[in-house]
């Protein structure tokens, strides 16, 4: 890659971060205050790690969440000694 075409890109970069609508993000790259700057690098930073703690904190109790399933099965057998008694249904028209 060129140097003409990294400062291109860094151009465009650039643009794209001064004009985007994430909060705090234009503003490192608009303050002219280094100060500044660093402070709303920590914040944006810092409002990204509490993100990703508690987007995973809710991942894993989700995961984790105890559950048990009951099942009940009745059965029910009723044996004559060698007879199998059947119903039977019969339609009349």
């Amino acid at each position: 890659m060129s140097s003409e075409q990294r400062t291109g890109v860094r151009n465009d970069l650039r643009k794209f971060v001064e004009t985007t609508s994430l909060r705090g993000v234009s503003r490192i790259f608009k303050s002219t205050d280094l100060v500044l700057r660093i402070l709303w690098a920590l914040a944006v930073a810092f409002c990204a790690a509490m993100m990703v703690f508690q987007l995973s904190s809710v991942i894993n109790q989700y995961l984790r969440y105890e559950f048990s399933t009951v099942t009940k099965e009745d059965i029910w057998s009723h044996t004559v000694s060698e007879i199998t008694c059947y119903r039977f249904h019969f339609n009349r028209n």
